[in-house]
């Protein structure tokens, strides 16, 4: 079949289908689980893609999977994601009631434009026209939540990586994949650059006493006030550098009034978009926590686990996707990369080792992981998304798959999978003011 034709077969298949792929979402979206978490969602979702004839392969980082769909034909292997977790949300008027999960990031979309493309790949006939490997992906654990429990899990031995598509990458599952994509729900049509990040859990620890006479004890809320300062200062520092963000929280300042804080913890967050930039920000971060420690008389520990890598959108590929999109939806304006996002994802993980773009389509309403999100529009988020990821799977592995092999031989800037975890592995690192 020529192009324009196996096209065609796509649409209409996935029109025919708009209800089954619907309703996935709608599932998803009522039964919402967090990260590392996703069981139900995970099993749901596989069972979906079994019951169009695939194998899948369970329980990859935890609570992932990949289906495979093989055309027979030797050609690049061309990754589709799609993210199964969801953020927790208690005042959100639809989350669950007992664990405050709800999908105020539209990944129940996600899922659902996964099982849309293997629905329109497998019942259109268009794997007849194409070439090599689709790999189905559904990843577990993007947004960046429950840092303890995630830090616990690595403790355990049970992952490496607090977020799910580098834990994927650690297990291999993308050692033989070529290209990646995947879309996300939002208010436009495009694809965007997006920061990296790592994650910090601080430690100040002094001498408890009764705070009528502190002198006979080392105030560690002292040191955590001592080390705001210092991270403000140096945050100015960067003031310069429009995407750089530093930002966190004191999850414990001591217990009762009446007693000099022995025990004061923060969380943080550093946000960057380059890794040389992470790497200098982080060494300078822990620099001025210890020495703010150290100036107040108590011991700390900064214990760094990465977050993201900066998300470099390849252009060739995004080029690509939005070509599609505007053949597919005319009228549309569709923004090649035009804005930077100071946000994070892993997707940036993946565009670290592989060709890759992290695309967007419209269909939301209300504030991102804000209590009026939803999806406003079903037949865009649901429908038209299935239909742009399907249609830009044949466009790349049509024919001999020229365009995806184009892409794939394009590796400028990238890095390899082992270079890749041993990056990671220097950054997850735990300091102490012992060390100074």
């Amino acid at each position: 079949m020529e192009l324009n034709d196996v096209l065609v077969s796509v649409k209409e298949t996935i029109a025919r289908n708009a209800d089954a792929i619907t309703e996935v979402g709608e599932h998803i979206w009522k039964n919402p689980e967090p990260g590392y978490r996703e069981v139900k969602t995970s099993a749901y979702l596989a069972g979906k893609m079994e019951e169009l004839g695939l194998k899948v392969k369970r329980n990859l980082a935890l609570t992932g999977f990949r289906a495979d769909i093989d055309t027979g034909r030797p050609g690049p292997v061309l990754a589709v994601l799609g993210e199964l977790d969801s953020l927790i949300l208690p005042n959100h008027p639809e989350c669950d009631k007992q664990t405050g999960a709800v999908h105020a990031c539209g990944h129940n979309v996600s899922c659902a434009n996964l099982y849309g493309t293997a629905v329109g790949l497998i019942k259109s006939g268009a794997l007849d026209s194409m070439c090599g490997k689709i790999a189905l992906i559904a990843t577990p654990a993007e947004e960046g939540i429950e840092m303890d429990y995630r830090t616990g899990l690595i403790k355990q031995g049970k992952i490496g990586s607090i977020a799910g598509k580098s834990q994927l990458i650690r297990e291999g599952v993308f050692d033989d994949v070529d290209l990646s994509y995947m879309i996300h729900l939002s208010n436009h049509f495009g694809y965007n650059d997006h920061n990296g990040c790592v994650n910090k859990k601080i430690i100040f620890r002094g001498k408890s006493c009764h705070a009528a006479t502190p002198q006979n004890g080392v105030n560690a809320l002292n040191a955590s006030t001592l080390a705001l300062n210092a991270i403000a200062m140096l945050r100015e520092s960067y003031s310069n550098n429009a995407y750089i963000r530093i930002h966190g929280i004191i999850t414990n300042g001591g217990d009762t009034v009446n007693i000099i804080p022995d025990e004061v913890t923060m969380d943080y967050m550093l946000r960057a978009p380059s890794l040389e930039k992470i790497l200098e920000l982080n060494d300078r971060f822990d620099h001025a926590v210890l020495y703010a420690a150290k100036a107040a008389e108590c011991e700390a520990t900064v214990e760094t686990l990465n977050g993201y890598m900066p998300l470099l959108d390849h252009p060739e590929l995004g080029k690509l996707f939005g070509n599609m999109a505007e053949e597919l939806f005319p009228g549309i304006e569709f923004d090649y990369n035009g804005s930077f996002y100071a946000s994070c994802t892993d997707m940036g993980d993946v565009a670290t080792v592989i060709p890759a773009i992290h695309g967007y389509t419209c269909g939301k309403k209300g504030v991102s992981h804000g209590i009026d999100y939803y999806v406003a529009d079903p037949e865009s988020a649901y429908i038209k998304s299935s239909l742009l990821n399907t249609a830009s799977a044949v466009k790349l592995l049509y024919g001999d798959a020229a365009p995806a092999k184009k892409i794939a031989a394009q590796r400028d800037g990238l890095i390899s999978i082992p270079e890749y975890i041993r990056i990671i592995d220097r950054i997850n690192q735990t300091r102490t003011t012992e060390a100074l």
